[in-house]
């Protein structure tokens, strides 16, 4: 995810295909969702801790190119998740250098 003040920053969120503890907060990703992405079925979207680092510095990517799209619906949804959580304070940034 870019931001429009940061276009080479990036949010990345984890993504697991086990199950997450329920004290984590996290989303299931649908299996069209899944096909869209380029993922595995079943597989979760962990919300509650994401990397941010700089698209100049994300050395340790082979690729940038991207695998798969999420739907505008399921991003809006993933979106509104993280605001909430980020509301109580459940959300932390592991900043990568």
């Amino acid at each position: 995810m870019k931001t429009p003040t940061e276009p080479a920053r990036l949010f990345l969120f984890a993504i697991t295909t086990q199950k997450p503890d329920q004290s984590t907060v996290h989303i299931a990703i649908s299996e069209i969702e899944c096909r869209r992405g380029g993922l595995r079925f079943p597989s979760w979207l962990i919300l509650d801790e994401y990397n941010r680092v700089e698209l100049d510095e994300a050395y340790d990517f082979v690729t940038t190119t991207p695998v798969g799209a999420f739907s505008p619906a399921f991003v809006r949804k993933v979106a509104t998740l993280i605001k909430q959580a980020a509301a109580q304070r459940r959300v932390r940034a592991v900043i990568r250098k």
